[in-house]
């Protein structure tokens, strides 16, 4: 636990993981789930516990390098990344499939 575990890494918690664990990411994700009626936007897939959010046009990493984000509260604070039409419902395979295109 803590210092002790051998992944510690000096209790730096990288800011993707940080973003994505914020509230503000899980209520994006949950109204773009809302928005797309908790289906697939590629395949039509509606399984619980099968479905991402992604954000779609403009990538996560793209938005978070563009601002230049550097902090949770800059991430907090750029109104892009929280935009839900910036955002889609994707299952799984589609995600790794047409996650990754801008």
């Amino acid at each position: 636990k803590g210092e002790n575990n051998h992944n510690w890494k000096g209790g730096i918690t990288p800011l993707t993981i940080q973003i994505r664990n914020c509230f503000q990411y899980r209520q994006w994700r949950s109204d773009v789930f809302t928005r797309d009626n908790f289906t697939c936007q590629i395949c039509g897939d509606n399984k619980g516990g099968n479905l991402e959010a992604d954000h779609y046009p403009k990538m996560f990493s793209k938005i978070i390098h563009e601002y230049q984000i550097k902090t949770l509260e800059e991430a907090i604070n750029c109104e892009e990344l929280w935009n839900i039409n910036n955002g889609r419902t994707l299952c799984r395979v589609c995600h790794q499939k047409y996650g990754k295109t801008k």
